[in-house]
């Protein structure tokens, strides 16, 4: 019989006015999921919202911890690039659990509204730490039949976690978010008869994607998913877009994407109130 472990437990102070920071983990047992993309689309709907924002980079290929070298680094062309927000800062994790739930609190008590957690691919020790330090495990899943074998098991993880854990302890909120879908499969969630317009194969996928606990806003597959890097935090791009000649329709398609990022951050906010 697996051993209990405790769970980590998190203390939380009220800031702002009785309102506590939210910590978001990002988990997946392969790379390539869709988890660096989710922690850059919930900072960048967070800041539109006003809010202060950490990103935590666990990954080992740092991604996240590039974001703002790579969005400086960028060579933009028409419009002006913005200066990156002061309010979101991005830290490496520190190297024990103790140093993690300092710099919670420290980033808590300097106003933070919400610590978005990236994490290496894999069920790891240490990744099971960050988890019971939070508040959600959002767990990201593209809606395909190659992956799906991923998220289930990243699924069957976090129960064996909570199971684990000492009876009457705390646990996080576990959400899958649908991710980086197509047009086919958004009909097939959200219209009527669309379903039958998927191969069998992607419909027992999509079926079985969402029996799970998951998060109702589905992000559609977009260009710009695979541009944040070069835009960097995408309320300042749109804006900054929208102000260039000829640069509307980048500005539109960028809109579009914070608009869906904010429906997730609202969904979120249903799960664990900000």
């Amino acid at each position: 019989m697996k051993e209990r472990r405790t769970s980590v437990q998190r203390v939380t102070s009220t800031v702002c006015g009785g309102v506590f920071m939210q910590v978001i983990t990002i988990v997946q047992t392969k790379g390539g999921s869709g988890k660096t993309t989710t922690a850059m689309l919930l900072a960048s709907a967070a800041l539109n919202l006003g809010r202060r924002v950490t990103l935590i980079d666990g990954d080992v290929n740092a991604q996240l911890g590039r974001w703002r070298d790579s969005f400086e680094l960028a060579a933009w062309e028409g419009a002006q690039k913005p200066v990156w927000p002061e309010s979101l800062a991005i830290l490496s994790p520190p190297e024990s659990v103790e140093g993690l739930l300092s710099l919670l609190e420290a980033e808590e008590a300097r106003g933070v509204d919400l610590v978005v957690i990236d994490t290496r691919p894999g069920t790891h020790t240490d990744t099971e730490d960050f988890c019971l330090i939070s508040d959600l495990v959002l767990i990201p899943a593209r809606p395909v039949y190659a992956e799906w074998e991923m998220t289930h098991r990243a699924v069957l993880w976090m129960d064996d976690l909570r199971a684990s854990i000492a009876e009457g302890e705390r646990f996080p909120a576990v959400r899958v978010l649908v991710m980086d879908a197509g047009p086919k499969i958004i009909d097939a969630a959200t219209r009527e008869g669309g379903m039958a317009q998927l191969p069998k194969r992607d419909q027992d996928v999509l079926q079985e994607i969402l029996r799970l606990d998951h998060l109702d806003v589905i992000v559609p597959h977009s260009r710009i998913l695979e541009q944040l890097g070069y835009h960097g935090p995408l309320g300042p791009a749109a804006r900054a877009n929208a102000k260039a000649p000829g640069g509307r329709l980048v500005a539109d398609a960028i809109t579009r994407q914070l608009e869906v990022a904010e429906l997730v951050l609202t969904g979120i906010d249903e799960v664990i109130p900000a």
